[in-house]
């Protein structure tokens, strides 16, 4: 099996493959630079070459971009990377059998705090981040050999210039620096190695649709890094209690929780708890990425 794997520099990419690699899996990374092919993926025809050219079985889009600021300042781009190559990727996809994978996003539920959302369940498009990455998993269902998965993932980049919200989580709770904690903001946040995991069995298991891929609980972003801090063996003692509404960056989507049970029937096993998140988290920063983020 041969697997090309888009954004392989960002955060999900970088998991994705390791976990392929450590299991015996041939897996080609594409990303603008740092990867083992460099490509911008605005460059259709050059995607396109590249793909046509290597031949792989499977092909995971982790690429994206994030940031909700960004994508509303700049929504002409972010559609050039969020959603357009997906349409792209369908299109050869379609052609020539390959099985496509979207990663999609959980931000599109909002003002039903903790509640699980199915696949099915109807969406609010309230930002540029999320209007956009609808249109790539629109765009990704035209291939009916493409699967989209919604999740949440959390982990570490190492990149010092841009830490992930688990990198600055950790740094902020061993500096005992000031921290809002948003009681009001809810997600079913996952791992991106237990992630990585996970979707390989999917892979195995070959669906097609929307697939919710996340922790099976749902929980507030006060509540994630308070039992990150108590893992990590720290008091917060400088925190206090904010409201997501006052983020301020973007309009955002706050009732992020996923009902995972379609994955699990697929599965045949739970998807970790918030507790197993954590647990694994903190195992991966003590077993090495403590010495490598600042």
């Amino acid at each position: 099996m041969k697997v090309l794997v888009i954004g392989s520099t960002g955060m999900l990419g970088q998991a994705l493959m390791y976990e392929m690699k450590r299991c015996g899996i041939k897996v080609i990374g594409i990303a603008r630079s740092g990867a083992d092919i460099s490509c911008d993926i605005v460059d259709d025809r050059t995607l396109s070459n590249i793909i046509l050219s290597i031949k792989p079985q499977i092909i995971i889009n982790s690429a994206a971009m994030v940031s909700l600021a960004k994508c509303e300042d700049k929504p002409d781009y972010a559609y050039l990377i969020n959603a357009r190559p997906a349409s792209i990727l369908a299109e050869i996809s379609l052609k020539t059998g390959i099985y496509f994978i979207q990663i999609s996003t959980d931000h599109y539920y909002t003002g039903d705090c903790n509640i699980k959302h199915t696949e099915e369940q109807p969406i609010r498009l309230i930002n540029e981040y999320g209007r956009t990455k609808y249109a790539g998993e629109s765009f990704a269902l035209t291939c009916q050999n493409a699967l989209v998965v919604r999740t949440n993932i959390v982990g570490f980049r190492n990149k010092i210039d841009t830490p992930t919200f688990v990198e600055w989580a950790i740094q902020n709770i061993k500096n005992n620096s000031p921290i809002t904690l948003f009681d009001d903001y809810f997600t079913s946040s996952i791992h991106v190695t237990q992630f990585s995991s996970a979707l390989l069995d999917i892979i195995e298991k070959r669906p097609s649709g929307v697939l919710n891929l996340a922790s099976s609980e749902v929980f507030s972003k006060k509540a994630f890094i308070c039992a990150l801090a108590e893992k990590m063996g720290h008091t917060l003692t400088n925190v206090k209690i904010g409201s997501v509404v006052d983020a301020g960056d973007a309009s955002r989507a706050e009732s992020l929780g996923l009902d995972v049970g379609k994955a699990e029937t697929l599965l045949g096993y739970k998807l970790p708890n918030l507790e197993e998140v954590i647990t694994s988290i903190v195992e991966k920063y003590e077993n090495g990425v403590k010495n490598e983020i600042r």
